[in-house]
């Protein structure tokens, strides 16, 4: 199995092909990834982690275009950002997009998106929450109403970060 490891920094994947645009232990391709098109043979991951870095990155659906590009068909790609709500989202000045848990569902069918080569199927995709009692309610309203803790008590009680897991779904319809 090939996994590809988007921004990996110091901390790659066990087992990945690194990418990164600093050269730091563990990176195997230098390159900045907001540059198109990486220097990826097309069709070669079936996994592809996204952890922390797609928050940091230029142009989402150039990005997620280029995913699709170098995943083989029925690839996973898994997504983890910080959530809108969470202060880390803020506290970062390289952050250049807040998301919700909904912001990848572009990607999956949704008609307003242009780009109807680049699909994927939404597989999972939950919050995550802090551990602490303060995080309790938080918990308990998204699991019984994930859009309207979203609406209405995010800011309240706010999320952590956003764990999507997405299957690539190539031009003949299959995610193999």
């Amino acid at each position: 199995m090939r996994i590809l490891d988007l921004g990996c920094g110091e901390h790659k994947t066990e087992g990945a092909t690194g990418i990164d645009r600093r050269e730091l232990p563990g990176v195997d391709v230098v390159h900045d990834v907001n540059v198109f098109p990486w220097p990826l043979p097309d069709n070669s991951f079936d996994r592809i982690v996204c952890s922390h870095v797609i928050e940091h990155l230029t142009d989402i659906p150039a990005v997620m275009a280029e995913i699709h590009r170098v995943a083989k068909p029925g690839a996973e790609v898994f997504i983890r950002v910080p959530h809108f709500s969470c202060l880390n989202a803020y506290r970062d000045p390289t952050h250049r997009h807040y998301l919700s848990l909904k912001s990848f569902d572009v990607f999956c069918g949704d008609e307003r998106y242009s780009d109807k080569n680049t699909r994927f199927r939404l597989v999972k995709r939950n919050l995550t929450f802090g551990s602490s009692l303060f995080d309790v309610p938080g918990k308990i309203i998204y699991k019984l109403k994930p859009r309207r803790y979203e609406r209405r008590f995010a800011w309240i009680f706010p999320a952590r970060e956003i764990r999507i897991t997405l299957s690539v779904i190539k031009n003949d319809g299959k995610a193999e």
